[in-house]
């Protein structure tokens, strides 16, 4: 449900891509239109999870830490649109991904974790093909959690985090796009820590259609209170996306 609302967000920014569009160019202003893209699914295809969880000591238990041996993925998918006039550029995405794993060794851990992110981003070109962004970004993590001889933790925490970040779009070709993309933010607002980068190339064989394939790395650490006990995860996940791309 989180998911369809984030798609339904980023249609809103076309409608807004769209209106801006039919409006007057500023003086001085460049006079590009308005372009949107709109990547119906990209499918993730992560190549390495990385799961660790610290609980420190309460009530005179030493408390327990661990990262996961054995990976598993179940599903890992994006959503996303983008609008710029090669001045001004407006991104929205959302991702589901359903991850986990296990440490059967002391201390035994076992990890179930399902992730939703989608975000929101305003960019200001620079440079040539270069934008700084700032925007805000929802992160929802649905985990259950066993680690030693500790209760079982299940927990739903949701943060807003604010992002900024730099882009590189060299999407001015007809036929082929390049994008590269480092964002960072949290800073103990929302997550701990929330960085993300992305690098992607857009072939477009025929008009408003293409196919799109990259390679995404995500790093989180976020803390959180369950059952009483404090609880640090940290989620790294990178791997190559594929999917398509319609053009307008």
């Amino acid at each position: 449900m989180r998911v369809i609302r984030v798609f339904v967000t980023a249609l809103c920014i076309v409608n807004l891509a769209q209106t801006a569009r039919a409006q007057n160019v500023t003086p001085g202003a460049m006079t590009d239109d308005w372009h949107v893209t709109v990547y119906p699914v990209l499918a993730w295809v992560p190549l390495d999870i990385g799961i660790g969880v610290d609980i420190p000591p309460i009530d005179g238990d030493q408390g327990e830490s661990g990262q996961i041996v054995d990976s598993r993925l179940e599903g890992a998918f994006f959503g996303g649109i983008s609008a710029t006039n090669r001045v001004w550029r407006i991104d929205g995405y959302g991702l589901w991904a359903s991850v986990g794993g296990d440490r059967p060794e002391r201390p035994f851990l076992t990890v179930d974790l399902e992730l939703i992110y989608g975000s929101a981003k305003l960019g200001r070109r620079v440079a040539r093909n270069l934008y700084l962004t700032g925007g805000v970004r929802r992160v929802v993590l649905d985990y259950n959690i066993t680690l030693g001889d500790l209760p079982r933790l299940s927990r739903r925490p949701g943060v807003w985090d604010p992002i900024v970040g730099i882009g590189w779009h060299h999407d001015d070709r007809p036929k082929v796009e390049w994008h590269a993309v480092f964002e960072g933010g949290g800073f103990g607002v929302g997550a701990d820590v929330d960085l993300g980068a992305s690098f992607s190339v857009d072939w477009k064989p025929i008009s408003h259609f293409g196919l799109t394939a990259g390679y995404s790395i995500l790093y989180l650490e976020i803390s959180d209170a369950a059952a009483g006990r404090d609880l640090t995860t940290k989620l790294t996940v990178h791997g190559p996306t594929v999917g398509f791309g319609l053009y307008f």
